[in-house]
């Protein structure tokens, strides 16, 4: 009798093992979402720029006295921005969000599709200002209205945005795999990118106008 036991306790421990092992690949995925969230907000913040620096204008003739003054008040400004510079770099050393920034400006492709977010920026607001367009939970740009008010050229702009927008989120994934070490796999990618989405698809809620559409976390819409 004891020997009829041996097949069913191996084939329970098994069971574990293999309970166990699945429960470590879970476990093991790890999402920085509060650097994720700032490197969002850094890679906007520079390159979704439209506007161009105004040229500085030419300064008034100064006496000489004047421009020993302004030489002296250079030469500090430049040493205390090199120092502050020195400070920083030595910061961004240990800050992930600043790596995740630097790894992601280094995707060509993610590049291309925030100058392209940036290109429609103003057309993608006056949508959203007329309640056609809101903030979807997935990070997406969704259609609230329907043809006549919207017609193929708006419809043709939502499809290249929110292309852009998959291009965004799928290279923060790839950058957050890469910077915390993880495993390449494709069920890890697939967990941090749905964890990318939500957290551009809250930094989206965070940046709507009054009166925006978003979607929250549980389906519902909501005007901000």
């Amino acid at each position: 009798m004891r020997r009829s036991r041996q097949p069913l306790v191996m084939l329970t421990l098994s069971a574990l093992f293999s309970f166990a092992a699945c429960a470590v690949i879970t476990v093991n995925v790890y999402f920085p979402e509060k650097d994720v969230k700032s490197a969002y907000k850094s890679l906007e913040e520079e390159l979704l720029q439209q506007t161009p620096q105004k040229e500085k204008e030419t300064a008034p003739a100064q006496s000489p006295t004047s421009d020993l003054r302004h030489g002296r008040q250079s030469i500090l400004t430049v040493i205390r921005t090199w120092r502050m510079a020195l400070v920083t770099e030595a910061w961004a050393q240990d800050d992930l969000s600043r790596r995740i920034t630097q790894e992601i400006k280094g995707y060509p492709e993610v590049i291309a599709a925030y100058k392209g977010i940036g290109q429609r920026l103003a057309r993608m607001n006056q949508l959203r200002d007329q309640g056609l367009v809101g903030e979807g939970k997935d990070g997406k740009a969704v259609l609230r209205a329907n043809p006549p008010q919207v017609g193929e050229a708006e419809v043709a702009l939502l499809q290249e945005e929110n292309r852009d927008r998959e291009v965004v989120i799928n290279g923060m994934a790839r950058a957050i795999l890469k910077l915390t070490k993880q495993e390449g796999t494709s069920a890890n990618l697939a967990r941090v990118r749905t964890e990318a989405a939500d957290t551009f698809a809250s930094i989206r809620r965070d940046a709507a106008h009054q009166g925006w559409w978003i979607q929250l976390p549980n389906g519902s819409w909501n005007r901000k």
